[in-house]
């Protein structure tokens, strides 16, 4: 409540500051704002992130480059056992990395190395709140020092052995009976501990192709290919599931003799028998059925994309396209509109390319989870901005929809970039009721609008800015669509002279326009898909419901329109209202409050 009173208390002082100023001077403090808002944002991110320990020698040591792109299949896909292990860890340890090591390298340590984790912080705690009632309760029962209890608030990360403690468990057991607040972070904390056993980590590591199989078969795992060796006493004890059918007994005998002898090695922490053995292994496996094993490229692929965090860096690209088109947009700078529209083009091509690298590793349009729906949505932005762009050459709204667009698509990578925790790159397959070609349509023209919806709330902003800046209440007599058909000052006022005001407002209409059309197509669309797949068009989901709230904001806006006389200054703040209640059914619903299109 506290922090509540001191937003109304901050925000009700930077107006009366406001007041006090000049129209110029209110605009000045305005845009030193927004870019300290900016720079703290990128500067509390990049810095918040813990310091890791640099790796152990050993570690340093491996050389796990023939190993990362052999293949694994998981939750009914093969993905690269280096995009493996960093999903499996990521059940472990969340956005960290442990003592600096390789998310591959940790999962291969914590199977052969297990006893060496066991005091270490190697599991994540989420929530805040959760991590200060654990540490409350190992402090109540002495079981660690004030200091690693500091350590754990502030990273996160806590060892196996900790979290094993009876205070806790007893703990832990209590949070779970509040299905609503506590449930979930518990039922992670303990997914956590068992994905970080051995036994569970090798009997995920499904490596083996299965010979004379197809691609729905299933893979087998290593483990399994003892009992397809010549018997003898070291693999008698080893035996897993009957050995695996076809499997020439050489090659098994082969992969068998050389896994013991890794685990061996690694257990012992003998560097150069590791690096020996791993192309020994990595070779074994894809000679089991090459005509089964995934492209040498694509593996090699999707282990860049991952080791270069998504490519979520382009958010940088971005924000360098920003400025020069902001000085386009505010000053009128020729050299400056086309600085901005170069980098923009840069931008939205490294972004294309992101996406169709995810496209191609996971064989599926990147929309399916929240991750690839951010992104997707700003490049669609993107392209929409292209198209609005060639329009509207002729008038004077350009370089307009190219702000919008990088805005937000900077925006939407820097969250991707700087919050992995919540939004996960990870590529899995879709659920089975996804697979229609309903996904392809509801699901894109939803998302399409929202990333209208982010561009025109920019101009909107824009506008307000100038408004409070002592600005003239203009807006444009046409707006929307008509600005772009009558190509010509006609379309903005009914003399001679555009404002400044006209021209943001009318742009702002122009992406209200398409977003208010796409999104009722969206909604449209999504109703046909629940019935044909759910058997109801509407059920009054938290998802569907916002949605709907959030296309009622723009259907008063089009009434309100129509009935005020001060135009222009409705439009901004109804299209910010809007924007708002858009945010608030991407990220409360998906995340808090559980739904059938939710996270939660």
């Amino acid at each position: 409540m506290m922090l509540y009173l001191y937003l109304v208390a901050g925000v009700a002082f930077a107006i009366g500051v406001l007041k006090m100023l000049s129209p110029l001077w209110r605009k000045r403090a305005i845009d030193v704002a927004v870019v300290a808002l900016i720079a703290y944002i990128v500067f509390y991110n990049v810095t918040k992130s813990p310091k890791t320990t640099s790796p152990s020698a050993f570690a340093c040591a491996v050389d796990l480059d023939p190993v990362r792109s052999i293949a694994v299949q998981a939750s009914g896909r093969i993905k690269s056992f280096d995009s493996f292990a960093r999903t499996m860890m990521r059940y472990v340890s969340g956005p960290r990395r442990i003592a600096g090591q390789e998310p591959i390298f940790t999962y291969l340590d914590l199977m052969f190395r297990p006893t060496a984790y066991q005091e270490a912080d190697v599991i994540y705690v989420k929530k805040k709140q959760i991590r200060q009632s654990i540490a409350e309760h190992i402090e109540g029962a002495g079981a660690a020092e004030p200091a690693l209890l500091a350590t754990f608030e502030k990273t996160g990360l806590i060892s196996p052995s900790l979290l094993r403690h009876p205070a806790v468990q007893a703990h832990l057991d209590t949070l779970e009976q509040n299905l609503m607040r506590t449930a979930k972070p518990v039922n992670a904390i303990r997914s956590a501990l068992n994905v970080a056993n051995p036994m569970t980590l090798a009997r995920n590591l499904r490596a083996v192709p299965p010979p004379g199989g197809d691609e729905n078969s299933s893979w087998y795992l290593i483990d399994d290919a003892f009992s397809s060796a010549p018997g003898d006493d070291v693999h008698a004890g080893m035996q897993s599931q009957g050995g695996i059918p076809g499997l020439d007994p050489g090659l098994a005998s082969e992969l068998t003799n050389n896994w013991i002898a890794l685990a061996g090695a690694w257990a012992a922490q003998d560097a150069s028998e590791v690096n020996r053995l791993l192309p020994r292994i990595a070779g074994a496996l894809r000679s089991v059925e090459p005509t089964l094993y995934p492209e040498l490229d694509t593996m090699k692929l999707e282990n860049w994309y991952f080791r270069s965090k998504s490519m979520t860096w382009i958010w940088l690209v971005y924000a360098f396209a920003v400025l020069p088109l902001l000085m386009s947009v505010i000053y009128r700078w020729k050299g400056a509109r086309w600085a901005g529209l170069f980098l923009f083009l840069i931008a939205f091509a490294l972004h294309t390319a992101s996406l169709g690298i995810r496209w191609r590793v996971s064989g599926r349009i990147p929309n399916s989870n929240m991750f690839e729906a951010i992104l997707a949505a700003t490049w669609f932005s993107g392209l929409a901005a292209i198209v609005l762009e060639i329009l509207a050459r002729k008038t004077l709204m350009h370089s307009m929809f190219f702000l919008g667009g990088a805005c937000a698509a900077m925006i939407a990578a820097m969250c991707a970039h700087f919050m992995p925790g919540v939004l996960s790159s990870d590529i899995d397959n879709i659920m089975p009721i996804l697979h229609d070609i309903w996904l392809y349509i509801h699901t894109n023209m939803i998302i399409w609008s929202y990333g209208l919806i982010a561009m025109a709330t920019v101009t909107a902003l824009l506008y307000l800015r100038h408004r409070i800046g002592g600005g003239a209440p203009d807006a444009a007599v046409l707006g929307g669509a008509g600005s772009l058909i009558m190509k010509g000052k006609q379309s903005f006022v009914a003399g001679n002279r555009v404002t400044f005001a006209q021209v943001l407002d009318g742009a702002t209409m122009v992406l209200m326009e398409v977003s208010f059309v796409s999104l009722w197509t969206g909604l449209v669309m999504g109703a046909i898909w629940a019935d044909h797949s759910w058997g109801r068009p509407w059920g009054w989901d938290p998802k569907e419901v916002f949605a709907l709230n959030t296309f009622i904001v723009f259907l008063v806006l089009i009434h309100v329109r129509h009935k005020v006389r001060d135009k222009g200054l409705w439009t901004a703040i109804l299209t910010t209202v809007g924007c708002v209640v858009m945010l608030f059914n991407w990220i409360v619903i998906n995340f808090i409050i559980t739904g059938l299109h939710s996270y939660a």
